[in-house]
Formats: C-alpha cells, sequence, structure tokens
C-alpha cells in the first residue's frame, strides 16, 4: 500500500477488489513492482491477469511513477482510475492517451481512458453497469485474441520490427521569429512599479511594452522621439539606446528580452479578443457579443469556418456549457534563435467565460481531449498560426512602433525512417 494513499484512493481499491471477485471469480495478490505494491491485480480462473491503478495525488513525479509500473506490468488487462483534478489536466490525459496507445501495440488489452474515480465511488449504478461492462468486454478480448499470461506460462516480449525506410517529413509547434526590434531603449525613471506606469501615463500605455529594471525602463519605443509616450516618467538626458542582437547573446539580457516579447503576444492577443488564463497560462477565445466566435477562411474552391467559442446547448434550448478554442503561446530562446511556441488545447465555461465546476471539466475534458492524437494537434497547431496571421504568411506582432514577425508555416526536419504506407487523415 502506498504510504500516502488518500480515503478516497483505499475505497476506490477495497471497491474494485470486491467487485473483480464477484464478477469474474477472480483471486486478489500483492504484487511488488520495482519497490511499489501495485493497486489492485488479480487473476480470474482461466489465468486472466487484470491490473487496476488508481491516481489520486496531483504530483507529476507521482503521475510519470504509476506510468511506468503500468508499462512495466505484465498484466494482461489495464485500467486506470483517477481523481476529478487529474481527469482536467490536459496534460496528465495526453501522456495517458501515449502510454494506452503503445500498451495496445504491445498486444495488452488496455481501457482507453482515464475512469473517474468520484463515479466509481458514488454511483453504484456506474459501477455496476458502465464499469462492469467495461472489464467484462477487456476479458473476453483477451480470451479471443490475446495471450494468457498466467503463472505457470512465461511473458515473451514481441520481435522488435525493423524501421521502414521511407523518407519522413517531422513538423513541430515551433516558429521561427524572422524579424524583431532592431533596438532596444531605456531610461532612468523615478517609478518602480508597473502599476503606477498606468496611473501616471494611463491604459494607453498597455500597447507598449515595457520593462521596470535597474531604476530604468526599458522599451523598444525611441525614448528620444518628443512624442513617447513615456516622455513624462524619463530623463531624457540619459537615454541609452542597444542593440537588441546584443542581447541576445547576455546570459542575463536574453530572458528580459523574451519578457518584452512574450509582453507583446499578450498585448496583441488581447486586441484579437483574447482572454488571457493566468492559473493555466494561456490565451482563451472568447464568444463575440455572447454568440459563437467564427474563423473563416477559403482552402482552395472550399469555404471553411470553424467555431473558436461556441456554445452548447440542451434539447431545451437551454446553455449547458461554452466550449473555446485555448492555446499556451510564447517566446523561446533555442540557440540564440527565437521562436514562439504554440501549444493548442480546449477549455470549458459554464456560460461564456466562468470556469465550469471541476466535477463537471473531468468529464468533459476526457469526452473531447482524449481522442485528439498527433494529427489532431498538429492540425489545431497549424489553424493557431492561420489565426494568429489572419492567413497571411507571417504573424505580425507590433512591439512599440516596431514589428515582431514569425513565419506562420512551423520548422520541421527530415527523417530517413519513418512508417511506410502511413495514411494521415
Amino acid at each position: 500500500m502506498h504510504s500516502s494513499e488518500s480515503e478516497e484512493h483505499k475505497k476506490i481499491k477495497t471497491l474494485i477488489c470486491n467487485r473483480l471477485r464477484e464478477w469474474t471469480g477472480a483471486t486478489l495478490q500483492e504484487y511488488p513492482s520495482s519497490g511499489h505494491e501495485l493497486d489492485v491485480l488479480a487473476m480470474t480462473p482461466d489465468g486472466v491477469s487484470i491490473y487496476v491503478e488508481i491516481i489520486w495525488s496531483e504530483s507529476l513525479q507521482n503521475f510519470y511513477r504509476d506510468m511506468s509500473m503500468i508499462q512495466s506490468s505484465d498484466a494482461n488487462i489495464k485500467m486506470v482510475i483517477a481523481s476529478p483534478r487529474i481527469l482536467a489536466n490536459e496534460k496528465f490525459q495526453r501522456e495517458f492517451q501515449k502510454v494506452a496507445i503503445s500498451q495496445r501495440k504491445l498486444g495488452f488489452a488496455m481501457h482507453g481512458e482515464l475512469i473517474d474515480g468520484n463515479r466509481v465511488i458514488g454511483n453504484d449504478s456506474y459501477l455496476e453497469n458502465e464499469f462492469k461492462a467495461a472489464v467484462l468486454e477487456l476479458i473476453t478480448h483477451i480470451q479471443k485474441y490475446g495471450k494468457v499470461v498466467g503463472k505457470q506460462v512465461e511473458s515473451k516480449l514481441p520481435e522488435p520490427k525493423s524501421v521502414d525506410r521511407v523518407e519522413e517529413h517531422l513538423l513541430s509547434n515551433l516558429f521561427t521569429v524572422t524579424k524583431f526590434p532592431s533596438a532596444i531603449f531605456s531610461s532612468p525613471t523615478d517609478i518602480r512599479w508597473v502599476r503606477d506606469v498606468f496611473a501616471k501615463l494611463g491604459s494607453d500605455v498597455a500597447d507598449h511594452p515595457f520593462l521596470l529594471k535597474n531604476k530604468r525602463i526599458y522599451t523598444f519605443d525611441n525614448l528620444g522621439d518628443a512624442s513617447s509616450v513615456f516622455a513624462p516618467i524619463i530623463n531624457r538626458n540619459y537615454i541609452l539606446e542597444e542593440r537588441t542582437s546584443d542581447w541576445l547573446h547576455d546570459d542575463v539580457k536574453k530572458n528580459d528580452l523574451i519578457y518584452l516579447f512574450n509582453l507583446a503576444l499578450e498585448k496583441y492577443c488581447k486586441k484579437r479578443g483574447m482572454y488571457y488564463d493566468w492559473d493555466h497560462g494561456r490565451f482563451v477565445c472568447l464568444l463575440k457579443d455572447g454568440k459563437d466566435s467564427v474563423f473563416k477562411w477559403r482552402a482552395g474552391s472550399k469555404n471553411i469556418e470553424r467555431k473558436v467559442a461556441r456554445r452548447v446547448c440542451g434539447k431545451d434550448g437551454l446553455l449547458l456549457f461554452c466550449i473555446h478554442y485555448a492555446s499556451s503561446l510564447n517566446f523561446m530562446l533555442i540557440d540564440n534563435t527565437i521562436f514562439l511556441k504554440i501549444e493548442p488545447t480546449k477549455t470549458f465555461t459554464s456560460d461564456g467565460f466562468n470556469p465550469i465546476r471541476i466535477e463537471k471539466l473531468a468529464s468533459l475534458m476526457s469526452r473531447y481531449l482524449s481522442k485528439e492524437y498527433n494529427s489532431a494537434y498538429l492540425s489545431s497547431v497549424r489553424f493557431w498560426a492561420k489565426y494568429l496571421s489572419r492567413l497571411d504568411v507571417k504573424i505580425s506582432i507590433p512591439a512599440g512602433n516596431q514589428l515582431i514577425e514569425i513565419n506562420a508555416v512551423p520548422i520541421g526536419s527530415r527523417m530517413p525512417v519513418g512508417i511506410a504506407n502511413e495514411k494521415v487523415t
């Protein structure tokens, strides 16, 4: 037993053990693995082994440890029960899907979705119907197609397949910055807090990224210009102009440069009608005047549209929830080259703005995100490039009175090996 098991964890373990014994006649085992005891491991009378792992802690280290235990287990059937907060975390969802797919390819019968632990505890009907049906279906699959791994049968790893000698073009979620402000200006200032800059200069200063540091203000704006928005708070006799390229090669200043770039990106996205979710570090597309927000473009002879924020209503016409396109967007440095990184996802609200309650969010995340494999994820990455660029070949982001320009095509690389006859929709 894990020393840190919660009461919910213990209750689920007891429930599953009793039900597996009742449904299948399975015997239960203590099953140590790499120094840890697996949550539930049962063996049916005909030798089919069933492993159920329960993940309740939100610790990333704990989650990866449990995924490792799942992959190292030789049980025929594998299922994972998780807390609502685990279910609501898209990173955990995606990592689980990778493990589930790899386990199926190795011949294990693994349930393809994380199971909601709260439903297991609080809904006996769910346990006796949906959960039981899933267990019996996996057992039937192993009995028909799988190799039973029992005590008297040695587990045999599949023979490794040779790689296919075909050229593979791999695309990333990184976009190259092709142009950026050539200079950074700074001047001494008596102001020390960002809020005081806004108090002195008004809300319009939000369009001009700036950094307060070392009793100076840094910006892409030419502070020597008398019309500069920062003129009232600087000393024009001590203006310093530095080359941006020099900042790129300075271990400290390059981080400040990326900070200014990300500020410019934040202002740009807000002007596009997006909301910044500070809790999750992502930009969220909002409804337009309380209605679905639609982005349209033309591909060849086809008119295409995508609802970046939409309402979902019940049969009675009442609003159930809203689905929003969202993405973590940030600039980053790799070997002194600047890239824009796009990590798309979806999020949900109860009314177009207020987050949906955690219990409902878990099931929505599982329903809408668990099936988004590599091709769907890449499609979302490329869509966001279209959306940010307004269908141009480049994304142009104002940085004061200068511009940051990003190639709207993701960087990629070619590999001499791949998957022959692979079809990507």
